[in-house]
């Protein structure tokens, strides 16, 4: 096995194909430490040459409930308040850390995918709507 850094596209490319074939690796083989150590060259490569932004907050909720399929109600239950959970998903209430909290405690969805700061609906929006 032939192990060396990522330092261009095409590097990066080659790795993400050789990587294929040791997808189904068990554990403590030689073909499973191989994977282990390529997969981290490609993640550090990506880390710093294909960052990815922070998706919109209620965006991201919005596709782990669909994905997960739950619907508003279910929502609600997580955060104790149906009023809440219409607001939160109409850009109307903010996303707290405490909102954050139980989406990450109930249905284990990763905190950071909450960070992205983001617009709220205006008043004005507000009563257009209403």
């Amino acid at each position: 096995m032939n192990i060396r850094p990522i330092r261009t596209r095409d590097d990066h490319d080659a790795a993400l194909k050789m990587i294929d074939k040791y997808w189904a690796s068990e554990e403590s083989t030689e073909d499973y430490d191989y994977f282990d150590v390529l997969s981290i060259l490609i993640l550090n490569y990506e880390k710093e040459n294909r960052p990815i932004d922070l998706p919109d907050p209620i965006e991201a909720l919005k596709y782990y409930m669909k994905e997960d399929g739950n619907p508003i109600e279910e929502l609600g239950l997580v955060l104790k308040d149906p009023l809440l959970a219409k607001n939160l998903l109409d850009r109307r209430t903010p996303m707290t850390l405490p909102i954050v909290y139980e989406l990450y405690k109930k249905w284990e969805l990763p905190p950071e995918a909450f960070l992205k700061p983001y617009d709220l609906v205006s008043n004005f929006e507000k009563e257009e709507i209403l």
